[in-house]
């Protein structure tokens, strides 16, 4: 499987992390990332293939890992509109609609749309996909092997329940930390060490 990633930041780099870790070879993956000096570390520290933009790939590779942010996510998809064939895209962009995805695409409409959740960056992430119903088990397959890189994958069935699953998992590991330091604060707060209270 040969894997482009079209943008280099905090959670394209845990995938890329989590694959190597997983032993997924690196001369399979390119990455797409407009500042020079994010691509020398990319670079440097996966062996992936760096480009500084998708017209520099003579191929895009099975899977297209969308991992720009929302904002500047039109622009990047230009130069992928009509050259996509059988490729599977895989999203990770938040409140970015599949229809979206699509119509910047040229009406591709292979693209399974996922969020990631904070704990992914160390590897202990829940991701919630959506896949359409034209991707065959092999793509769905390609996508689990490129998210179970970074924790568990569940799957909905319906693209609106991944708001759910975002509002929940997404935010709901930020209030348990802040709970355990409320309670880390509470222990030295009634005189325990910061060690032992930690």
């Amino acid at each position: 499987m040969k894997i482009t990633f079209i943008g280099g930041g905090n959670m394209a780099a845990a995938i890329l992390g989590g694959l190597a870790r997983d032993g997924f070879d690196a001369g399979g993956v390119n990455i797409v990332e407009p500042l020079a000096a994010a691509r020398e570390q990319l670079a440097q520290r996966f062996g992936a293939g760096v480009a500084g933009s998708v017209g520099e790939l003579t191929a895009v590779g099975d899977v297209i890992v969308l991992a720009v942010k929302p904002q500047q996510m039109r622009e990047a998809l230009k130069p992928l509109a009509g050259r996509l064939q059988q490729q599977v895209v895989l999203s990770i962009a938040a409140g970015l609609r599949v229809a979206d995805l699509s119509r910047w695409l040229g009406g591709y409409t292979r693209i399974v749309r996922c969020m990631p959740n904070t704990p992914a960056l160390i590897g202990a992430g829940i991701t919630a996909a959506c896949a359409p119903a034209n991707l065959a088990a092999e793509g769905r397959a390609a996508v689990e092997r490129i998210l179970q890189a970074i924790g568990k994958v569940v799957w909905v069935d319906d693209e609106g329940q991944l708001d759910a699953v975002t509002a929940v998992s997404g935010s709901g590991p930020a209030y348990v930390f802040y709970f355990m330091e409320a309670l880390r604060d509470a222990a030295t707060a009634l005189g325990l060490s910061p060690a032992t209270a930690a």
